[in-house]
């Protein structure tokens, strides 16, 4: 069975490529904003692993982790920040509230590939 990975991002070409780039090898979701995030996973989905961006519009990426994060049933799901934003203090501030990693656009799709690969073997699922 194929992992699920859920890309968020207020991109509609950033979110079309991830979707081309990873469906060879996952099951992909992509989402545009917070809002329709939390729709597609209060319908019962649950994803193997989320990549998400800082810059959602309406509201932020940092926002959603947080939430994510003190959710029970959701705060396990590793979530990778995939942003444009690089201020060492922003990275900090991801990690601690439990970002798994975080990548900078523009970034190499091999790599996020691999860092995929390693937190979905980390934890498991």
């Amino acid at each position: 069975m194929k992992h699920q990975l859920l890309f968020v991002d207020d991109s509609e070409m950033m979110r079309s490529f991830l979707a081309h780039y990873f469906s060879k090898s996952y099951l992909v979701k992509t989402a545009e904003s917070a809002a329709e995030t939390w729709a597609w996973l209060d319908a019962g989905n649950f994803p193997s692993l989320i990549v998400l961006d800082l810059k959602l519009g309406h509201s932020t990426g940092y926002e959603l982790l947080t939430q994510l994060k003190y959710s029970a049933l959701f705060n396990d799901i590793p979530v990778i920040i995939l942003s444009s934003v690089d201020e060492s203090k922003e990275k900090i501030k991801c990690l601690e509230a439990g970002a798994a990693d975080y990548l900078i656009k523009p970034f190499n799709p091999r790599e996020l590939e691999v860092r995929i690969l390693f937190h979905l073997r980390a934890v498991k699922v």
